[in-house]
C-alpha cells in the first residue's frame, strides 16, 4: 500500500496589519524580503519533517553563520555531536523566530536539544521587558512542542563599546531571560566573559564589527557550549 505524500508546505503570507502590531513577544513573519525569508523558513521546515535531529540550532545570525564563518569550530566541536540542525536566519528578531517556531521548525525533528540565540536585532527597537517576553515565548514554544528536549538558552553576546548604551540594556535582558531557566529542562549559557578584555572591549580578533563573531570568536562560544550539549545529550 502506497503512503500518501506528505502535504506540501504552505506558509501564510504575512497580514500588513499583523505585521504593524508585531512587538517583541508577538508572533509575526518578517516584512522584509519575505519571499526569501519564507523559502528559507519553508525549507527548514522540509528539514523538520526528516526528523532524527540531535540538536538543533534556533535564531539570527550568529546562529546561522557558525557554520560557515565559524566552519573549522563546527566541523571539529559542533557537527561530531550527531545530527546538527542551523535554523538560523540573519536579520532575525525574537518575533520572527517565535512565528518560526510555531508554523513548523520544530514539528517533527525529535530535537534532543535546541540551541536558543536570539534577541539582539531587538535592542534597537524594543524595550527589555518586551525582548524577555519574546524569549519567553520561544521557549515556551519549544517546551510544548517538544517536552523532552533539552533548551540551552544562550545569554545575548556583548556588542559595541564600553559605555555604550546598549550594553546596559542587553545586560537588563539577560538579567531578565536567564530567569526562565531552570537548570534541567531550560539550562542557561553565559558566554559573555570570553568576549571581552579586561577593560570590557571586545578584541577585533573575535568580533570585527563588535557583533558578529569571527573564526576566532565561534571559538570561544564553542567552547562554552560543548560541554553543556555533551551533558545534554548524555541523558
Amino acid at each position: 500500500m502506497q503512503t500518501a505524500p506528505p502535504p506540501a508546505i504552505v506558509s501564510p503570507a504575512p497580514s500588513p496589519s499583523a505585521v504593524l502590531r508585531a512587538g517583541a513577544w508577538i508572533a509575526a513573519p518578517r516584512p522584509w524580503s519575505t519571499a526569501k525569508w519564507l523559502a528559507e523558513h519553508n525549507a527548514f521546515v522540509a528539514r523538520a519533517r526528516q526528523g532524527g535531529v540531535d540538536v538543533l540550532f534556533l535564531g539570527d545570525s550568529i546562529s546561522a553563520s557558525f557554520a560557515t564563518r565559524g566552519k573549522d569550530v563546527w566541523e571539529r566541536e559542533i557537527a561530531p555531536l550527531g545530527s546538527v540542525a542551523d535554523f538560523g536566519i540573519s536579520g532575525d528578531r525574537t518575533q520572527f523566530v517565535l512565528w518560526r517556531a510555531q508554523h513548523g521548525e520544530l514539528d517533527g525533528t525529535g530535537a534532543r536539544v535546541v540551541v536558543l540565540l536570539i534577541g539582539t536585532n531587538n535592542l534597537a527597537s524594543a524595550t527589555p521587558e518586551n525582548i524577555a517576553r519574546g524569549v519567553a515565548g520561544i521557549v515556551d514554544t519549544v517546551r510544548a512542542k517538544l517536552p523532552n528536549a533539552v533548551v540551552v538558552l544562550n545569554a545575548l553576546l556583548p556588542r559595541g563599546a564600553p559605555g555604550d548604551p546598549v550594553r546596559a540594556k542587553l545586560a537588563d535582558v539577560n538579567a531578565r531571560i536567564m530567569m526562565l531557566a531552570d537548570g534541567a529542562h531550560v539550562r542557561w549559557l553565559d558566554a559573555s566573559a570570553g568576549f571581552v578584555d579586561a577593560d570590557g572591549a571586545i578584541p577585533a580578533t573575535l568580533m570585527p564589527d563588535k557583533l558578529h563573531p569571527s573564526a576566532a570568536g565561534y571559538g570561544v562560544w564553542a567552547t562554552a557550549l560543548r560541554p553543556v550539549l555533551l551533558d545534554a545529550l548524555s541523558k
